[in-house]
């Protein structure tokens, strides 16, 4: 039986409880300025150390949660801004012109994060064994992970950071200057993450209401994104089939909306909550209502929203089809990707990523076509609580279907195309694999051992665009197919970019999406250009602006 060894009352004080002796779980670090983080000579060789230690980790990275959202969809494609209620912080990252100083970029508080990870690393003795196991080894992995996400967050967000891996312990410590961009901060990290990759994952039982499994970010999944991203196709697909393994990873199709009737009167709305619910790692938030929690939802579904769905993905989602079925064939053929808004027989409608303001807020509101709703539905409480006793107490940092689809993107590259369309539109298994109509056959000859899918689990896996297009999509032989004249590659890339986008949209995203992507192609940075200017109005000026690739990234 899993045991709840922290208070489900106030994960924050459990979480900072390590730290206070140190230094505030709130004191943020510059690296130019050298404060102190801890006691130089305090070690980390008790158990009981290792865990708080890394939960003290995962409340520093509340901090910048909210950063790495808006960074990381407000310079795709997806998300704009409301040039009226918008700060002038968020207008400079919808117009690339942000600089170190945007509140929204702040490498004070992501050094912070590393500094910690830096420290706990340093003085953590994981030589301690009970057995013949090692029991801080899993800790030890963990905050190798955590300082691996958070360098890649900033080299996301500033292009390069200044790598170190030292703890500044003392008042007059300086970091040195050993400034790397991304590229060769892809290579660092894999160095440092391949030797803990086998590590035990964590799982501390309950905390705070939580499955505490779900706090800690898979280093499988943090190598596989960097393989993915240095174009390692082969490394990539056998870490994510790893990750899936491992966890028994599904596409559940719980969490599909479909109309449940040829009439429109009924749908299942069951993805509504999978930013929720179908969630690998997420950063939970203190239960109570005065501790600090992601203010995305203030942001997007709002009487006076700041940042709103791009009108062009509204568009494209709207116009998408989905394909009802009886269970047996297609029975009937709509207009719409669920995902985003379904709007039923009667007018009425049901937002899923975005949508009409919900009706508490509308009486008051200034108009707006649509809202982002992703994170307004998944609030605490009901449509009916006070909007203030209402708060989003949990950010997903990955979901099972993003692990899916980074695999479909690197099996794709190793030449099976049609096994990587599989995922969007049957569901990966093995039924799916001796299915010569869905699969090439020669694709799965001599498939390597870790794409096998042997567990059972799998066999209720359904495509990933089945989940907004309707669970008829795998009947289809004309519209969702790879056209025979098409280079098979080319299109199931642009078609696995398309369903990140419908997928995951507004999770923080899309700018690695966008840059991972066109890394592959040999016209980069051709893609990456075009896809960021399409939401624009002036899209030949942004474009233009584009072609130098320093204005992707925070300006320092």
């Amino acid at each position: 039986m899993k045991q709840n060894i922290l208070s489900p009352r106030n994960i924050i004080l459990a979480l900072c409880a390590p730290f206070m002796a140190l230094a505030s779980c709130t004191d943020m670090m510059d690296t130019g300025s050298g404060r102190v983080a801890y006691e130089e000579n305090h070690r980390l060789d008790n158990p009981n150390d290792s865990i708080y230690s890394v939960m003290g980790v995962l409340s520093l990275i509340q901090q910048i949660a909210d950063r790495t959202i808006i960074m990381g969809e407000l310079r795709g494609e997806l998300m704009t801004v409301d040039y009226d209620n918008a700060s002038t912080a968020l207008q400079d990252i919808n117009n690339f012109e942000a600089t170190a100083d945007n509140e929204y970029a702040g490498a004070r508080d992501f050094y912070n994060v590393i500094n910690n990870c830096n420290y706990i690393i340093a003085r953590m003795d994981t030589s301690i064994t009970e057995g013949r196991t090692k029991v801080m080894v899993p800790e030890y992995a963990q905050v190798k992970t955590l300082r691996a996400w958070t360098y890649w967050q900033m080299a996301l967000i500033f292009g390069k950071v200044n790598y170190y891996t030292q703890p500044l312990t003392d008042v007059n410590a300086q970091p040195g200057t050993n400034t790397v961009d991304i590229d060769a901060l892809a290579q660092l990290l894999i160095s440092d993450l391949e030797p803990v990759a086998g590590a035990r994952p964590l799982d501390y039982g309950s905390v705070d209401g939580w499955n505490s499994s779900e706090f800690f970010f898979p280093t499988k999944m943090m190598l596989g994104d960097l393989y993915l991203y240095n174009n390692e196709y082969e490394r990539a697909a056998q870490a994510y089939a790893e990750l899936i393994d491992q966890r028994q990873l599904t596409v559940n199709p719980n969490y599909a909306n479909y109309w449940q009737s040829t009439t429109r009167q009924e749908m299942n709305d069951g993805h509504v909550r999978a930013y929720q619910n179908d969630v690998v790692t997420r950063l939970a938030f203190n239960s109570l209502l005065s501790a600090s929690h992601s203010q995305m939802a203030n942001l997007t579904a709002s009487t006076r929203p700041s940042l709103l769905p791009a009108g062009s993905f509204v568009d494209w989602m709207n116009k998408r089809t989905h394909f009802h079925t009886d269970g047996q064939a297609i029975s009937r053929y709509f207009i719409g990707d669920l995902r985003g808004n379904a709007e039923y027989a009667n007018g009425r409608s049901r937002a899923d990523a975005y949508g009409a303001l919900p009706a508490a807020l509308a009486a008051t509101a200034v108009p707006a076509p649509a809202v982002i709703t992703k994170f307004y539905n998944n609030l605490s409480g009901n449509e009916t609580d006070d909007m203030k006793q209402r708060r989003l107490n949990s950010v997903a940092l990955c979901r099972p279907s993003t692990v899916y689809l980074r695999l479909a993107e690197a099996i794709n590259r190793l030449g099976r195309p049609t096994m990587a369309f599989a995922v969007l539109k049957y569901g990966l298994s093995q039924q799916t694999l001796r299915d010569t109509l869905k699969v090439d056959s020669n694709e799965v000859k001599n498939l390597p051992s870790y794409l096998q899918l042997t567990s059972g689990a799998y066999n209720y896996n359904i495509g990933t665009a089945a989940r907004g297009c309707g669970l008829g999509i795998k009947f289809d032989r004309a519209q969702y197919v790879i056209p025979a004249n098409a280079d098979t590659t080319d299109y199931v890339e642009r078609a696995i970019l398309d369903e990140l986008a419908a997928e995951t949209c507004y999770e923080g995203n899309r700018f690695f999406d966008l840059l991972r992507i066109s890394r592959h192609r040999a016209d980069h940075p051709l893609l990456m250009q075009k896809q960021m200017a399409s939401k624009y109005a002036a899209r030949p000026a942004v474009l233009e602006k584009l072609k130098d690739i320093s204005n992707w990234f925070i300006k320092q």
